[in-house]
């Protein structure tokens, strides 16, 4: 017979992780009063590795004697490996208590690190350091994303309740599948439809209210930049020399060969009126005037 027909059900999955929980709360509390007496500073610093410690040493002896948790004895049930024919080796079974237990902290400073690491590299220029910040946030938020999937695969049809069993692909085998008993599962199903439902609804609310932060931020950036842009262009409006004609800063300097300088559209409607220079009279053509470039 093959073994995948005994695979665990949710139920049984389930019970398992809250007896194997039940335990290892006991040994953090264990740990935690045996810290507690090397005194206040040292618990209040050390207090919240205990139940690190705690998880990985219960897991830990149990992978490394080739025994079941207490939880999977209560339940009856056993870890296989992905094609359901051999136990898995010791070294993918502790791979699974790293990455269920440390996964997530590990992920998280890797992230952190490589954002400093972004921050201080003066070889990336500004916009790329922003485009990469902004990856690395994403990066960071898809963990509940994962999360929530991941529960969503279990309660529809699988016997992975970690995340780092569904990595390995470690799974749980029913020691007595005959006695298994015989519990609809709908229920199940039907939480894991509302759970996706959730999920989806999360992610379209997150990603909508992303956007409208990235549009409140550029609208911000362009009304700063308009704003800088303005006070710029009246200040050299202001310290920009005035023509003689209009006494307003020249626009489109032009030159006269008599040497004077006027707006040309100032100069040019003079002309049409007297073909002489406003200043010193002399005789001038429209044809003799000449528009200055990149003069102030």
């Amino acid at each position: 017979m093959s073994l995948r027909k005994a695979k665990s059900r949710q139920p049984e999955t389930i019970r398992t992780v809250q007896k194997d929980l039940t335990y290892t709360n006991e040994l953090t509390e264990d740990l935690s009063d045996i810290l507690r007496m090397s005194g206040p500073r040292n618990w209040i610093k050390y207090n919240n590795v205990c139940k690190l410690i705690a998880e990985i040493v219960y897991h830990g002896f149990a992978t490394c004697n080739n025994l079941q948790t207490l939880g999977e004895e209560y339940t009856g049930i056993l870890q296989i490996d992905c094609n359901y024919i051999n136990a898995p080796s010791k070294i993918l079974r502790l791979s699974a208590i790293i990455l269920e237990f440390g996964g997530e902290t590990l992920y998280t400073k890797v992230l952190n690190n490589l954002e400093r690491n972004i921050d201080s590299n003066e070889d990336i220029l500004p916009e790329a350091k922003e485009k990469l910040k902004i990856l690395i946030h994403y990066m960071r938020n898809s963990v509940s994303y994962v999360k929530a999937l991941h529960k969503t695969l279990f309660y529809l049809n699988s016997n992975k309740y970690q995340i780092s069993k569904r990595i390995t692909g470690i799974n749980y085998v029913l020691i007595r599948h005959w006695m298994q008993p015989d519990h609809s599962l709908y229920g199940y199903r039907i939480l894991g439809w509302i759970t996706l439902l959730q999920l989806v609804i999360t992610f379209v609310v997150g990603s909508f209210e992303a956007w409208k932060e990235s549009q409140r931020k550029s609208t911000g950036r362009n009304s700063s930049s308009q704003k800088l842009e303005r006070l710029l262009g009246t200040q050299k409006s202001r310290d920009a020399p005035q023509c003689i004609l209009c006494l307003e800063p020249r626009i489109n300097t032009s030159l006269t060969p008599c040497g004077h300088i006027f707006c040309w559209h100032c100069i040019l409607e003079w002309l049409d009126e007297r073909d002489e220079c406003p200043l010193c009279r002399e005789n001038i053509n429209k044809s003799n005037v000449i528009q200055l470039r990149n003069f102030v």
